[in-house]
């Protein structure tokens, strides 16, 4: 059969197989034409040949020409038509699937992903030029001034890139049916698109192995309907085409990564679905820069924390930096990072005990503090041995207020360290400390705040609720003297606040109570 009309009858099948998805009368013509075709070959007890011819083997796509020197176009043999199945449920086929690894090494490297994403634009553009060059000769333009121009422009640019151009050829003959041409240029572009994404990631594929896979399989789909257009319009091999397969093979087996589809003879893919595959390698390539921005956002963000923070650890910060740490964390914990992160934890530690009193804090900030303050509690005594600062005067007085009493703390997780450090430092009977949940009822505290050798009560405003202010109510009751710490356990620290906001109540001693 003429290799002509057996591409057209090929296409026109297509075209019939798509419409018909949308036209319920077209489906129904063509299952009454079916019905009729079984009919009359079982009444003349006829069977169809089923010959179809088996594909070709891989190994006969290795054989390329290098782009200055094109492969002869490969024309089929004569074949008989497969049996009309229209309306008849195919019958089950074992399904072909092998993973990308290929027989024979692959001999495109990553360093030739460039030339072939220019050589596919430029083919792209010279399937266009074709056509649009027969209809202004067919419409009379002038030759020389309309016409060479744009021929020597085209293929000097190809031979500037090492293209071969051989849609621009005397011998290529421009298809009747437009859609043939345009399918297979959107197909180079298609590749080209893929092939620009693909390459984006190489640098770090481990790090962008979330978009490199899917990238990967819009590849090979890509490449696969090009090879399928090319075919329908010249019936050639073009060697970009093969070499985007060829190095598709040849990293799947480098990475280990299984390519499901349209990497075998008998898995092409349909060259009008070019348009939606170059809308998902758009859609993937976004979803990637946006990940890459939030890194760099991240990145940033991690930087100016620690800039602050070190200057705030050398005694070289002020509320400026404190304002720009706060926001700083906020900001992180909005776009995305979690409270317990490494990197923040790790970098407030050290200044932890300097955070001045933030009365309310913004949620996110709050949620940062209690990750830190239960990573403090869980953390055993000797992971981080701290040299203790020697006890200041302020530790001698309030222990002179305190000694032989008992102290409530509530607040934040309890800290073993910090529990036995106030405990000695301030001479106390007892420190009982209560651990707290956020918004549970204050109920609780009561208990402890009403038992007589409690001298003071502690309220850990860093790691309490907003709400555990109303314990006052208690020590009000109590005539118990109420301490609002905003800063850390460190006994320093401690007695310096106990001294500023109870040593009067401390030194007239406990009143009854109401």
């Amino acid at each position: 059969m003429d290799e002509s009309l057996l591409r057209s009858i090929t296409h026109l099948a297509e075209r019939l197989l798509s419409d018909a998805g949308r036209d319920e009368v077209l489906r129904e013509d063509l299952r009454t034409l079916a019905r009729a075709i079984l009919e009359a070959t079982e009444t003349a007890e006829v069977q169809a040949p089923v010959a179809e011819a088996p594909p070709e083997p891989e190994a006969a796509e290795t054989v390329v020409a290098s782009p200055s020197c094109p492969p002869e176009p490969v024309r089929p043999p004569d074949v008989p038509l497969p049996e009309l199945t229209l309306g008849r449920s195919p019958s089950p086929q074992p399904r072909l699937e092998v993973a990308a690894a290929p027989s024979a090494p692959s001999t495109t490297s990553d360093e030739d992903l460039a030339g072939i994403e220019a050589r596919c634009r430029l083919k792209a553009e010279g399937l266009r030029w074709a056509a649009m060059r027969r209809r202004r000769i067919e419409e009379g333009a002038d030759f020389t001034f309309e016409i060479a121009p744009r021929d020597r422009e085209i293929l000097d640019r190809a031979r500037g890139i090492d293209c071969f151009l051989w849609m621009n050829t005397p011998d290529f003959s421009v298809p009747r049916i437009p859609t043939l041409h345009e399918d297979a240029a959107g197909c180079f572009d298609a590749v080209a698109d893929g092939v620009s994404l693909v390459r984006g990631m190489l640098p770090d594929v481990e790090a962008n192995r979330r978009f490199f896979e899917p990238a990967l399989d819009l590849l090979a789909e890509a490449q696969s309907a090009l090879r399928v257009a090319i075919e329908r319009i010249d019936g050639r091999k073009d060697p970009d085409q093969f070499a985007a397969y060829d190095w598709l093979r040849g990293v799947a087996a480098r990475e280990q990564i299984y390519i499901r589809r349209y990497m075998r003879l008998d898995d092409p893919a349909s060259p009008s679905s070019h348009p939606r595959v170059q809308v998902r390698i758009e859609e993937l390539d976004a979803g990637m820069q946006d990940v890459l921005r939030q890194g760099k956002k991240r990145k940033s963000l991690i930087s100016r924390l620690r800039y602050h923070a070190r200057r705030i650890d050398a005694d070289q910060g002020d509320a400026h930096d404190w304002n720009k740490i706060l926001a700083t964390i906020v900001d992180l914990i909005d776009a995305g990072e979690p409270p317990s992160s490494v990197e923040i934890r790790e970098t407030l530690l050290p200044i932890l005990d300097r955070m001045p009193d933030l009365g309310e804090p913004p949620k996110s900030l709050g949620m940062v503090l209690r990750e830190v303050d239960r990573y403090l509690a869980a953390r055993r005594p000797d992971s981080a041995p701290e040299v203790p600062e020697a006890p200041t005067a302020e530790v001698a007085e309030a222990a002179r207020l305190l000694a032989g009493k008992a102290v409530v703390i509530i607040g934040g997780a309890r800290r073993p360290e910090a529990h036995a450090a106030l405990k000695s430092a301030l001479g106390l009977s007892d420190l009982i400390w209560i651990e707290t949940r956020e918004h549970e009822s204050i109920e609780r505290f009561e208990p402890s705040v009403a038992r007589p050798d409690v001298a003071l009560v502690i309220l850990a405003i860093r790691w309490s609720s907003h709400s555990f202010g109303e314990v006052k109510t208690f020590c009000d009751d109590y005539a118990k003297p109420l301490l609002r710490l905003p800063g850390g356990y460190n006994p320093n620290q401690v007695a310096r606040q106990i001294l500023q906001q109870c040593s009067d109540r401390l030194q007239d001693g406990p009143s009854p109570a109401s």
